[in-house]
């Protein structure tokens, strides 16, 4: 599955403007052919959070809010 930063999975190579991936389906952009034990839950920490900003970027939110890191 092909992605961009925002975690947008793209079609015909073209990024979608509202479907968004996350977790152990972002492994095989992050880490090639391998896998690394303990990793997906780093994978899903980081991109859950990209995933979800960009997720509700597209359903028309003016600001996204994080919580504080």
């Amino acid at each position: 599955m092909k992605t961009n930063e925002h975690a947008a999975v793209h079609f015909a190579g073209r990024p979608s403007d509202n479907l968004f991936v996350a977790g152990e389906m972002m492994a095989g952009n992050v880490l090639g052919k391998g896998y690394t034990a303990g990793v997906g839950m780093s994978i899903g920490t980081a991109f859950g959070r990209i995933a979800g900003t960009s997720a509700a970027a597209s359903a028309g939110k003016k600001e996204a809010r994080h919580a504080a890191a």
